[in-house]
């Protein structure tokens, strides 16, 4: 197993991260697969999403990934450091957003949202 990527930790540093990754540093959950909080022993924090090949599409969606968020960098993309291939899965890794993603922001201001409405519409009744 190897890892590419731009960390600037050594593939044995980083395969010994991922290897001790369990239930309690994972973050989120989707269609192909569960993403986890891996911290280094310098405290570098990244999010590492596990990627299940026994799903349908699994390859096609690693492949897409690594091709396009490994070549655009933009200020609105996560920004992808590294990938690694195993037998039972692919790994993509990512810089780690301590202030939860852009489906956790939304959400959350669609709510807030929602009860400022109900707010302003109880203050004018």
């Amino acid at each position: 197993m190897t890892f590419h990527g731009d960390l600037p930790y050594t593939s044995f540093e980083i395969i010994e991260k991922l290897e001790s990754l369990d239930e309690e540093d994972i973050v989120g959950s989707g269609g192909y697969g569960t993403v986890y909080r891996m911290v280094m022993n310098d405290c570098g924090t990244f999010a590492v999403k596990k990627i299940d090949r026994t799903r349908a599409g699994s390859d096609q969606v690693f492949e897409r990934e690594v091709e396009i968020l490994g070549s655009i960098k933009h200020i609105n993309l996560v920004n992808l450091r590294g990938y690694c291939r195993l037998p039972s899965s692919k790994l993509l890794i990512y810089d780690y957003l301590a202030m939860g993603s852009l489906d956790d922001l939304l959400h959350g201001n669609l709510i807030l949202n929602v009860l400022l409405c109900i707010k302003r519409n109880h203050m004018h009744s």
